[in-house]
C-alpha cells in the first residue's frame, strides 16, 4: 500500500518588509490568548479563509485572541496590513511567498537565506489550506515553485578596501589580514567625540556570545552567489598609503576575499585607475588569478562594458557594473579603464547579457554622492530606465552609507550597501553598512532582506541585531527612502 500524501502546506512567519521581526515561536505565539503581559507581536493577521486551519496548526481560537486577531480578504490586503504595522505578523503558505514579506524563523527555523533548512521535510508547521486562486501558476510547480533544497541565495556586499587603515589595522591582530571576514555579531553601545571632522565615532565591540565565530565569513561561504566592490586596485607596483584618497591593494590579498567564499567583484568604481590607467588590466589579471570573476573594467571599452556570466541553482545569471563617479577612469575603445553608466552603453550591456543566455539581469552601479542616504534625481532617473531596459535588481555602492532602497516596477534597487570593508571609522554613518542576503527560486526572487553591520578596527565586518543595535541603521536607510515607491 502506498503512503498518503501530505497535501499539507508548509506555513511560514511573515512580517511586513520593513519590520525588524525576526521570529517566532510556538511558546510567543501561545501567549496572544494571554491578557496582559509582553507580547511578540502587536498582532496576528491572517487571510480570512485560510485562519481556521493556520489557528488550528498553532494551537490557537479565534475567540481567545479576538483582539488580537484581525482577519483580511486576501493576500493583497495581507500585504498592506503588514506594512502598516510593523510590530505584527501573519502566516502564508510556502507558495505564497514573495520579497514584499520579511520571511521569519519559526523555532529557529529558517525557510530562506543560506542558513535555510535543507528540506521541506525539516518543516515544522503545515496545514492544509484552500486554493487561493491569486497565486501565480508558476509559483505552485515548476523550476519557479519554491522549494529550500533546490533555491539559491545571493549575497551581496558593499565596498571593500585593501590599502591604508583596512590593511594597517589587520596586520596588528593575531590572524592578520585573515581576520577580516572573521567577523561575527557586535553590540553597538553609542558614540564618542570627536573624530578629526569634528563628527561622533561609533563604540562598538564583539557581542557576548557571538565573538569573533566567522558567521560573515559563513555566510558569504554559504551563499551560492557571493559579489561586493572591489575599491583599490591591485596592480604590480601597488604600495601601501596610510592616509590620503589614492588606494592600491596586494594583490596576494585577494586570497582572503576568494576564501571568504567571494565569486564577483565589481571593478567599476572611481577608484579602479589609482594604481594608473594602463595598469587596470593587472587589476582584472590578479582577480582572475586569485580564482574571483570581475566586471566593469578592462583593457578597453569594449571588455570593460563585457556582462559577467555565471549559472547557479540551474539559471544564468549576470553582472553589469558601470561606474558614475569617475570619468576620467572611464575606458575608451583603445584604453583601459571602467564601464561608464550611460543608458545607451547600460542598455547594450543588459542586452548582451540576455543574448548571451541571461534569466536574471543585475546591474552593479558605482554612483550618487558619498555621505548621503537619499538617491539623486539622476540616481532614480537611471534605475527606472535601467529596470525598462531589463535588470532584474540593483545593487549600488559609492555613497559609504547605508543608503536607500526602493521598488521599481516590482524590482528592488538598493541605492548603496555602504561600507563593507573599510577603515573610514570617523563618522558613526561610515562605520555601519549593510548586508542583502536575496533567495531565488530558479529566476524568481522569492526573499531579500538588509542585515545591517558595523565594523570594527577599522577593518572587519560584523551583523549587529536589526531589532536593536540595528535600527538606526536601518532607519538611516528609510529616511533615505522618504516618498520612495516601497513594498
Amino acid at each position: 500500500m502506498l503512503p498518503a500524501v501530505d497535501t499539507r502546506s508548509p506555513l511560514v512567519p511573515v512580517a511586513g518588509y520593513r519590520s525588524t521581526l525576526t521570529g517566532l515561536t510556538q511558546a510567543g505565539i501561545a501567549r496572544l490568548a494571554e491578557a496582559g503581559g509582553a507580547q511578540p507581536i502587536s498582532s496576528l493577521i491572517l487571510i480570512a479563509a485560510e485562519s481556521p486551519p493556520i489557528l488550528a496548526a498553532l494551537g490557537l481560537e479565534a475567540a481567545s485572541i479576538a483582539s488580537r486577531l484581525v482577519l483580511v480578504a486576501d493576500r493583497s490586503a495581507l500585504k498592506t496590513a503588514l506594512a502598516a504595522d510593523e510590530r505584527a505578523a501573519g502566516f502564508v503558505r510556502l507558495a505564497a511567498l514573495e520579497p514584499a514579506l520579511r520571511t521569519l524563523t519559526w523555532e529557529g527555523a529558517a525557510m530562506v537565506g543560506v542558513r535555510r533548512v535543507e528540506s521541506l521535510d525539516d518543516w515544522p508547521l503545515r496545514a492544509e489550506l484552500p486554493d487561493d486562486p491569486t497565486i501565480p501558476a508558476e509559483w505552485l510547480a515548476g523550476p519557479l515553485a519554491y522549494d529550500p533544497a533546490s533555491a539559491w541565495t545571493l549575497a551581496s556586499g558593499g565596498d571593500i578596501l585593501l590599502d591604508r587603515g583596512v590593511t594597517y589595522r589587520s596586520s596588528r591582530t593575531p590572524r592578520k589580514i585573515d581576520s577580516i571576514f572573521d567577523g561575527g555579531y557586535a553590540d553597538i553601545t553609542g558614540t564618542r567625540c570627536c573624530s578629526q571632522f569634528g563628527v561622533p565615532r561609533v563604540v562598538a565591540h564583539l557581542a557576548s556570545g557571538g565573538g569573533v565565530d566567522g558567521a560573515m565569513r559563513s555566510l558569504f561561504r554559504g551563499a551560492d552567489l557571493a559579489i561586493a566592490n572591489l575599491e583599490s586596485p591591485t596592480p604590480k607596483n601597488w604600495r601601501q598609503h596610510n592616509s590620503g584618497t589614492t588606494f592600491t591593494g596586494n594583490p596576494a590579498l585577494l586570497r582572503v576575499i576568494k576564501e571568504a567564499g567571494f565569486d564577483f567583484l565589481s571593478l567599476a568604481n572611481n577608484h579602479i585607475g589609482d594604481g594608473g590607467i594602463s595598469r587596470i588590466p593587472e587589476t582584472v589579471a590578479a582577480v582572475a588569478a586569485a580564482g574571483i570573476g570581475s566586471g566593469g573594467a578592462g583593457a578597453n571599452l569594449a571588455e570593460a562594458q563585457r556582462p559577467w556570466l555565471t549559472e547557479v541553482g540551474g539559471v544564468t545569471v549576470a553582472i553589469v557594473a558601470v561606474d558614475q563617479v569617475n570619468p576620467g577612469y572611464h575606458a575608451r575603445a583603445n584604453r583601459a579603464g571602467s564601464a561608464p553608466i550611460g543608458v545607451l552603453e547600460m542598455r547594450a550591456s543588459i542586452a548582451a547579457a540576455r543574448a548571451a543566455g541571461a534569466d536574471y539581469v543585475i546591474l552593479f552601479p558605482h554612483w550618487g554622492l558619498e555621505f548621503q542616504a537619499q538617491p539623486t534625481a539622476s540616481q532614480r532617473r537611471f534605475a527606472k530606465r535601467a529596470i525598462e531596459a531589463g535588470a532584474d535588481m540593483i545593487l549600488g555602492s559609492h555613497s559609504h552609507w547605508a543608503s536607500a532602497m526602493e521598488i521599481i516596477d516590482g524590482k528592488p534597487v538598493f541605492y548603496s550597501m555602504g561600507n563593507f570593508v573599510f577603515d573610514q571609522n570617523w563618522s558613526v554613518e561610515t562605520s555601519e553598512g549593510l548586508v542583502i542576503e536575496s533567495t531565488f527560486a530558479g529566476a524568481r526572487l522569492v526573499s531579500t532582506r538588509m542585515l545591517p553591520t558595523v565594523i570594527l578596527n577599522q577593518s572587519q565586518p560584523n551583523f549587529v541585531d536589526v531589532a536593536t543595535d540595528g535600527v538606526p541603521i536601518m532607519n538611516r536607510v528609510w529616511k533615505g527612502s522618504k516618498g520612495l515607491p516601497r513594498w
